[in-house]
């Protein structure tokens, strides 16, 4: 294995996560409303956590969404344990349904 100088832990390597959420948004009746809902949601997630997160997909759906986040740290356990409280968070939503997480940590 290479050593860089920053290393300081062999044994603990970087990692790339990457979160993917379908989410379905009962309440909404138009792209406002969605964007609305979206846009609270996306920011709290920003706020709280160190990730990219953005929506990716049924961008002309009203009432479905596709968001993702990605994440990169210094110590692999990180992205994991970020996203399972990012997922809550989503869960917790009173305004929006999760219908199906995808994760993986490279």
């Amino acid at each position: 294995m290479k050593r860089y100088p920053h290393d300081r832990n062999p044994e603990k390597r970087s990692a790339i996560g990457h979160l993917i959420l379908v989410l379905f948004i009962p309440g909404s009746h138009s792209l406002k409303d969605k964007r609305q809902v979206l846009q609270s949601l996306l920011s709290r997630t920003r706020e709280r956590f160190p990730v990219s997160v953005a929506e990716t997909g049924y961008q002309d759906l009203w009432q479905r969404s596709v968001v993702e986040a990605v994440m990169i740290s210094a110590d692999s356990d990180l992205p994991g344990k970020v996203f399972e409280k990012i997922v809550e968070l989503f869960r917790s939503d009173p305004t929006v349904e999760l219908q199906d997480v995808h994760q993986e940590v490279l």
